[in-house]
């Protein structure tokens, strides 16, 4: 007599080698959804932690752009006041950000 797996779809000699195999199917389909549940689990998190760093940036971008506004209302109330406003720089971390070019030009 031959015992058909329902899991595996195959034909079996005896019943304790259909059991056999059947558990054995079942055991890696368990660990197949464990694995896939991980790993959404995973990708869930990298996608919050990146929408979590990219609304900082966001935030200091918009502080940026608010600083720079100051800055350059600053300079132009000084020049405006003054004639001319000097500044010498030692570092060239001191250089204006790309966002500064669009401003002057």
């Amino acid at each position: 007599m031959k015992y058909y797996g329902e899991r595996t779809k195959k034909l079996y000699d005896s019943v304790e080698a259909c059991e056999k195999a059947e558990f054995a199917a079942k055991e890696q389909e368990n660990r197949a959804k464990i694995k896939e549940e991980r790993e959404k689990a995973e990708k869930e998190r990298l996608a919050a932690e990146r929408k979590s760093r990219a609304a900082k940036i966001e935030e200091l971008r918009k502080a940026m752009v608010s600083a720079q506004h100051q800055y350059r209302e600053a300079i132009e109330q000084f020049t405006k006041d003054y004639g001319s406003y000097h500044y010498t720089s030692h570092s060239v971390d001191d250089i204006p950000t790309l966002f500064d070019f669009f401003g002057w030009f």
